[in-house]
């Protein structure tokens, strides 16, 4: 007959007789729990908890992406929008004689029709233009990307609208800088 399931400490365990005098004597020592009657594998019920968990994770990190990607995109395109603006600006400053007399002046929808006399502020702000054109997206409303010009007391500036690209919103961007010529 077994005996009870008895707690075991080193003084008493040398006296006890070992595994072959005694087969399938439960021993519980300190600290360590009785063995489980119970299966410890995980339910469906568990395992589908989990998988909503995670789901919901990856769904916000997806989210997450695309966010980042737009924003990428946005960044990129005033990138461009500076880039855009700092070039007009230095062909003004290398032709800054005309250029502090309003010779680049040009508003926004305003063409620039070229011909064989045409000025070197005329071909630039005629590059320039196409540059924008192809250079940044056009708004929602089918409007090309385009720029202005304008010089007052030595300070020029430049405005650049485009829109934005796969958006929902009808407004366009807008980038504006002042610099000293």
């Amino acid at each position: 007959m077994l005996k009870p399931m008895t707690e075991v400490n080193e003084s008493n365990l040398a006296n006890e007789p070992g595994p072959a005098h005694q087969p399938n004597l439960a021993v519980r020592r300190r600290g360590c729990a009785a063995p489980s009657l119970h299966s410890t594998g995980m339910t469906l019920v568990e395992v589908l908890v989990a998988l909503v968990v995670i789901s919901v994770g990856l769904l916000g990190i997806a989210a997450l992406q695309i966010t980042s990607l737009r924003n990428s995109q946005e960044s990129f395109l005033r990138t461009q929008a500076t880039a855009l603006a700092d070039d007009i600006i230095d062909r003004m400053r290398a032709n800054r004689t005309v250029a502090l007399t309003n010779g680049y002046k040009i508003d926004i929808g305003q063409a620039i029709t070229l011909s064989g006399t045409s000025s070197r502020s005329d071909r630039d702000l005629a590059e320039w233009k196409a540059t924008l054109k192809s250079g940044l997206p056009q708004t929602n409303d089918g409007k090309d990307a385009d720029g202005s010009v304008d010089v007052q007391n030595n300070i020029a500036t430049v405005t650049i609208q485009w829109g934005q690209r796969n958006s929902k919103d009808d407004s366009a961007m807008t980038f504006t800088t002042r610099t000293q010529l």
